[in-house]
């Protein structure tokens, strides 16, 4: 298949970018807005970059021509705080925050740009619903610019002294972030640190979770040191449940694995994830694997399939969707095994939870090797390893060591940030702006990232050409993007030839 290159992703996005200031000109909002939010997907998909002031300007503008009174008689009422939530899901950092804020007194307004009655994730809102001094707003309009002005409206009506963003890379409520009173404190959860981000230039504070994050954002973003306020998470736990193993998984003797994620997370060239699970299968005739994903993409699905089939793995390799028990799953299995080459906190935090030990391997010089940040609040020791052998005989340990396997999983849990420190540690944090734990940002070799989001493209898990295309159009791949509208000539040649 002719493929892009990472020089057409580069032209088409600067493309698009013309478009939306073009149609900036033009008044013409919501076109713009469609622009702006394409240029945030694409550079979220290959991250060469992590910020773009171009952008950030446009979305001033836009704020400015929505809401055409910005600069009104703004007076904020002490310990009052809004936070908006484009998620409305217990699986992300909002429940934890919203907890955190109200623990330190503070009178919270939630915002979710999130319809709860269409919502396929477990919500947040019953959740939140019995806390003291907190409001629920549901701002859901499909229409971009009565969302925005509803938003602004809802903030300027509660007067708050803080606002605290849990959104997307193109929220919708970024244009309102440029027209608020200089006198309201912004604040981002730095929830995706390892890709590109709308926003930078309208905040006064990033909330990060692990050094990573600090060093991208110090080096790529070009944020400020005095920006920067570290604050490590813990899991919010559903109970829900328990759905029970897949048929076949488990039973006396065996040893349940468990992994999951986006696929994307366990794709690469040298399909090493894989071969570490296939040397685990191989060796020890006692284990089962049990992976969870997103069914719906197929071509990821359809690779673990015929990995499944080319290893005759039938019965030993568990393929699910994504389970709303996961926490439940997490506790009824023997040991969690990290993606690779890139990793899910979230996961690996849902296992120490449950006192479940971890295997997991990064590629030496990985700069985004998480776990330890992630996990080690209380005490820090070796969890990863970026080498086989290594890895391979701590597997080893954990499968025949039942002993080895508890008293790891109990350490990972104790080694933990707990709720009641998460809670002291936002309120300390949010009521000086100043950071707590310590910055410890550290060199990042981007170009092993910037392989690592490209290689997508490359081994087909994603194809970006129709998307790109469909934005552009004929005349605009022309103008902009050139060897691309070339190489979607040569594909529709190719496939008529079969």
């Amino acid at each position: 298949m002719v493929k892009l290159s990472l020089y057409d992703v580069k032209r088409a996005y600067y493309g698009i970018k013309q478009l939306a200031q073009k149609a900036l000109l033009d008044n013409d909002i919501n076109l713009s807005w469609y622009y702006i939010s394409q240029c945030a997907g694409l550079a979220q998909q290959f991250n060469w970059i992590y910020s773009d002031d171009e952008l950030e300007e446009a979305l001033g503008n836009i704020g400015e021509k929505i809401i055409q009174e910005p600069n009104v008689e703004y007076q904020p009422i002490d310990n009052r705080v809004v936070f908006i939530d484009d998620f409305c899901t217990s699986f992300v950092l909002a429940f934890q925050y919203l907890k955190a804020l109200v623990f330190s007194g503070k009178e919270v307004l939630y915002i979710t740009t999130v319809n709860i009655e269409r919502n396929k994730f477990p919500g947040i809102v019953d959740k939140i619903s019995s806390f003291p001094n907190l409001k629920v707003v549901i701002v859901d309009s499909a229409d971009f610019q009565v969302k925005v002005k509803s938003i602004y409206d809802s903030i300027l009506n509660f007067h708050p002294q803080k606002i605290i963003l849990h959104v997307l890379a193109n929220s919708k409520v970024l244009p309102v972030l440029y027209v608020l009173p200089n006198q309201v404190e912004r604040y981002i959860i730095n929830l995706a640190d390892q890709t590109f981000w709308l926003g930078k230039n309208a905040i006064d504070f990033s909330l990060e979770f692990r050094q990573f994050g600090v060093s991208v954002s110090l080096q790529r973003r070009g944020l400020k040191k005095e920006q920067l306020l570290l604050v490590p998470f813990y899991p919010v736990v559903d109970n829900n449940p328990f759905q029970g193993l897949p048929e076949g998984c488990g039973g006396q003797g065996k040893i349940v694995v468990f992994s999951g994620g986006d696929v994307y997370k366990v794709i690469d060239k040298q399909n090493k994830y894989w071969h570490l699970v296939k040397c685990i299968l191989d060796n020890y005739p006692q284990v089962v694997f049990w992976y969870a994903t997103k069914i719906t993409n197929k071509t990821g699905v359809n690779r673990i399939r015929d990995f499944i089939k080319e290893n005759h793995f039938e019965g030993r390799i568990f393929l699910t969707s994504f389970r709303p028990d996961i926490n439940e799953v997490m506790s009824h299995v023997d040991i969690y095994m990290g993606t690779c080459p890139a990793s899910g906190s979230l996961m690996s935090q849902l296992a120490a939870m449950n006192a479940k030990p971890i295997l997991q391997y990064y590629y030496p010089g990985t700069p985004d090797d998480e776990t330890e940040q992630v996990l080690c609040y209380n005490d820090s020791f070796k969890i990863s390893f970026d080498n086989e052998i290594g890895f391979l005989d701590e597997a080893n340990r954990l499968i025949n060591d039942e002993k080895y396997r508890k008293e790891q999983g109990e350490r990972l849990k104790s080694a933990m940030i707990t709720p009641d420190q998460f809670n002291h540690l936002v309120a300390k944090t949010i009521s000086t702006n100043k950071t707590v734990v310590a910055l410890k940002p550290f060199p990042i070799n981007y170009d092993i990232l910037e392989e690592r989001w490209f290689s997508l493209e490359e081994l087909g898990h994603v194809d970006t050409l129709p998307y790109i295309y469909g934005i552009l159009g004929k005349t605009n791949c022309l103008k902009y993007a050139p060897t691309l509208y070339v190489k979607k000539q040569l594909r529709a040649i190719l496939k008529r030839r079969g």
